[in-house]
């Protein structure tokens, strides 16, 4: 089976524009490569920061966008959003008994769960006790199935990291997370981890510097293929609109420039 990761969509309300950038307009263009291009996936999961500000209007417009996927999907919180608008909007989404929106699913003996990491009104994520108990229970409860994990703050940063690496060691084989903006691929606590470009704008990767920058680096979503208890993760930038060519034509491979490529048949 395969399913799409796609994390940071910041939808605004009217499709106000973010940094000079549609957010409903790039959303729009993911689905409707996903219906087209990746017709198979079981699910899409987005990893947090649906929302710009958190607003049911927000909330209303992603609604009304997701419409347009033809399959299932899953919605987690990032520091952006408001779990009371959130709620409103899409009051089908579950909670657990301590209204945190987190939750689990089964999808051919995969078992995924998602995390609710927002705490409300600071950038930075938490898992509180609460959170981890819950996580415990679902753990225990489906210790034969494989277990993923679907978070939207990095694990190495969170407050609660710690006790969750405790948790999770031999128990979850990858974990899958945004906020980053950009494709962060490698281990943590022995746990492989990945994240994925926003569909909106990216961080510039530059430690040190005093200010955030942003860049309109063409966004991706992630392919991600599970076959034999193997996690493989393709990147897919699908807005980019680079001349495609035949890797078998010698013409294509003597071309000076890429204006000079012969056309595809």
């Amino acid at each position: 089976m395969r399913f799409i990761h796609m994390t940071d969509l910041h939808i605004t309300a009217k499709d106000q524009p973010l940094y000079g950038l549609s957010p409903h307009a790039r959303l729009h263009a993911a689905i409707s490569c996903i219906n087209r291009d990746f017709d198979d996936v079981a699910f899409v999961a987005l990893t947090g920061d649906l929302a710009n500000r958190g607003t049911e209007a927000e909330y209303e417009a992603l609604r009304e966008i997701l419409g347009e996927l033809e399959m299932p999907h899953y919605l987690l919180m990032g520091n952006h959003d408001r779990r009371a608008a959130f709620r409103q909007v899409f009051a089908d989404v579950p909670v657990d008994s301590n209204g945190f929106v987190q939750y689990a699913f089964t999808v051919e003996d995969n078992h995924f769960i998602v995390m609710d990491t927002l705490d409300e009104g600071k950038v930075t994520g938490l898992l509180c006790q609460q959170r981890l108990d819950w996580l415990a229970g679902e753990l225990e409860n489906h210790a034969a199935e494989s277990s993923y994990l679907f978070l939207h703050h990095p694990p190495l940063r969170i407050e609660g990291g710690k006790a969750l690496a405790k948790m999770i060691a031999g128990r979850v084989k990858h974990i899958f997370f945004g906020h980053v903006h950009r494709p962060m691929h490698g281990s943590w606590q022995g746990i492989p981890i990945s994240s994925q470009h926003s569909t909106v704008h990216q961080f510039v990767y530059k430690f040190g510097d005093p200010v955030t920058q942003g860049v309109h680096e063409p966004p991706t979503f992630a392919a991600v293929n599970m076959v034999g208890g193997n996690v493989m993760i393709i990147p897919h930038a699908y807005l980019d609109d680079s001349p495609r060519f035949n890797m078998r034509s010698k013409d294509a491979a003597r071309a000076a420039s890429p204006e000079e490529l012969p056309p595809l048949p």
